[in-house]
């Protein structure tokens, strides 16, 4: 869907904005940012992987994939895998790396503004469908 895509895009532009230029400006001038610097990524991370896969088409056929996939699932994956990226990545990958308790509560956030979001776009796609 056109509206996903876009969203996605939008996404992908504040996530690198606040995991580059942010995050360092933030870093080099030492300015507490109430932990937004840190978790900022882990946000928006959530939103665009449930961005991408409800925006995705199929390459081979230039089709819409004809499964829909469900909200609340696209979501709590989404949730999960940066849980289980935090607790588990970050201490096996990264020694001494500790476990952010911001980033866990802001993907949390995120799960439920996506799912919540999504659910509006979809009831307004359904709507706009139905009057057609």
């Amino acid at each position: 869907m056109k509206i996903y895509r876009i969203l996605f895009i939008f996404t992908l532009a504040l996530f690198l904005f606040f995991r580059l230029p942010y995050r360092s400006y933030v870093y080099a001038n030492d300015i507490f940012d109430f932990f937004i610097a840190d978790s900022a990524p882990n946000f928006y991370a959530v939103f665009l992987f449930v961005f991408l896969k409800k925006g995705q088409k199929n390459a081979l056929y230039r089709k819409k994939i004809k499964k829909q996939h469900h909200n609340i699932f696209l979501a709590l994956s989404a949730l999960l895998a940066f849980i289980t990226y935090e607790f588990t990545i970050q201490i096996y990958a990264y020694p001494g790396a500790r476990i952010d308790k911001y980033d866990v509560l802001a993907s949390f956030i995120a799960f439920i503004l996506v799912y919540f979001l999504c659910e509006r776009i979809d009831g307004k796609i359904a709507l706009k469908k139905n009057i057609s």
